[in-house]
């Protein structure tokens, strides 16, 4: 009896440990998971299988080694969300694969591994465009979903700044250089360290500071 009330025991730690690291970090929705808390989650499941039926293992041992995986998850995601680089390899970017009508072949040649065309088709079969014919603009999304639109439909906005810091990949998708963007900074006397966020879309440039002030400019 008392082995069985020891793995309830251990059972209803990790349970506690892996729903208030869920918590704490905010993502407690599927969608809202990236690769690092997916290859996370599941260490901590292994953790928590491997240690759960086994008594050799002391009890604070267990504890501490839940700790120790749940920070290291934390860890990462803080490196991913600071250091793009970082994000680009672990998260990675929306890959657009279709643009003006036409497929962006040297993305989906280069990114044949993440890009499956069939899955692509039934995604937009299920957004209710039964060809590729009509869409005008698609990306894959980091979490895999599609984001397409449909003949002349405004294009998604992209992020060129965050905290700060200037995201080159996101330029590079607009055709535009961190040149570009720094003049914009010093034309308008923005502090850098003060935008929150940075958006291009439909050929407008808004930088949204930490203050909730929005500062707009034509590109």
């Amino acid at each position: 009896m008392a082995f069985y009330l020891f793995i309830i025991i251990k059972f209803i730690i990790g349970f506690v440990v892996v729903i208030t690291h869920l918590n704490l970090s905010g993502k407690t929705q599927l969608a809202q998971m990236t690769p690092v808390d997916f290859i996370g989650n599941f260490v901590l499941g292994g953790i928590i299988g491997g240690v759960i039926y086994t008594s050799a293992i002391p009890l604070y041992q267990y504890v501490i080694v839940l700790l120790i995986g749940v920070s290291m998850i934390s860890i990462l995601n803080f490196v991913s969300k600071h250091l793009f680089f970082f994000r680009d390899i672990t998260i990675g970017n929306p890959i657009p694969i279709i643009d003006k009508g036409k497929f962006v072949m040297e993305n989906i040649l280069e990114k044949h591994n993440k890009i499956d065309i069939i899955n692509v088709a039934s995604q937009l079969h299920s957004q209710g465009i039964y060809s590729f014919q009509r869409v005008s603009y698609a990306q894959i999304e980091p979490s895999g979903q599609l984001t397409a639109i449909v003949d002349s439909e405004e294009r998604p906005s992209v992020l060129v700044m965050q905290d700060g810091k200037i995201r080159d990949s996101e330029l590079e998708s607009i055709e535009k250089s961190k040149e570009w963007l720094e003049n914009k900074i010093k034309a308008h006397k923005i502090d850098p360290e003060q935008v929150f966020l940075a958006e291009f879309w439909e050929d407008t440039l808004s930088f949204i500071m930490r203050d909730a002030q929005i500062i707009r400019t034509a590109a």
